[in-house]
């Protein structure tokens, strides 16, 4: 196909984006009104002006809907707080639909903000990032398996968001990845494709995209017996035949 064609074929496609939809703030600072804290003494930080925009998972999402496709959601988990309602309305904003989002579950909602100086322009402080380092509690990634599954079939393209750096936290999990691989078995004509950080090596039975810097040598685990995702509650696993459905 060319450019012109895969252009013109965008706005009759669907996509879901699954894995960690996170939030971009963006905020300046005023480094002239730099303070000293009557409580510490520290100089703060004054921030003076703030955009939001989804990140990682969610900068895919607004690319396709950028694009003009013809139906863009998000499948992620967000927290009960300031920055999931922020991500929920940047969403929203760009004509991304947020509804299959699990919200709560003793996590707070992935966030980047990155400071930028007002009168340069650029980002020269530390990032501050809110992430999770423990592991999705066994009744969320149970919610994130069940919508996975009952939306798919609704989707032209299904796209996984590895994003997440730390071990534990992020909403790609083994039994996300395994039912990846048990969608794409099930409806081999839709598209399948998932971009990880550092866990490249961990996806099997899709095509997977990770950064030039982080592909050098993925490590290979073993492929001993490994453990399937349960299907969702009330449904058979992908490869049953559809009479053994209940």
């Amino acid at each position: 196909m060319t450019t012109a064609e895969i252009l013109a074929a965008i706005p009759r496609l669907s996509a879901l984006v699954v894995g960690d939809i996170c939030l971009d703030r963006w905020c300046r600072y005023e480094p002239s009104v730099a303070e000293p804290s009557r409580e510490t003494g520290i100089p703060r930080t004054a921030v003076v002006a703030t955009e939001v925009s989804p990140g990682a998972g969610g900068t895919v999402a607004s690319n396709l809907a950028a694009l003009g496709a013809g139906r863009v959601a998000v499948l992620g988990v967000v927290g009960h707080d300031g920055h999931g309602s922020e991500l929920e309305q940047a969403l929203r904003a760009r004509g991304i639909e947020p509804d299959l989002l699990v919200w709560g579950g003793g996590v707070q909602t992935f966030t980047y903000t990155k400071l930028l100086n007002e009168r340069t322009g650029v980002e020269d402080l530390p990032r501050v990032d809110f992430i999770n380092t423990r592991p999705l509690t066994e009744k969320v990634e149970r919610q994130v398996l069940d919508r996975l599954w009952e939306a798919a079939p609704a989707f032209d393209v299904i796209l996984v968001a590895d994003q997440a750096e730390t071990q534990w936290g992020g909403v790609v999990t083994d039994a996300v990845r395994q039912q990846i691989a048990d969608l794409a078995r099930r409806f081999p004509a839709k598209t399948f494709l998932a971009d990880s950080r550092t866990r490249v090596e961990h996806f099997r039975g899709v095509p997977v995209k990770p950064n030039q810097d982080e592909a050098p040598s993925p490590r290979v685990p073993p492929s001993p017996s490994r453990s399937r995702a349960p299907p969702p509650r009330g449904r058979a696993s992908a490869t049953s035949s559809p009479r053994s459905r209940s």
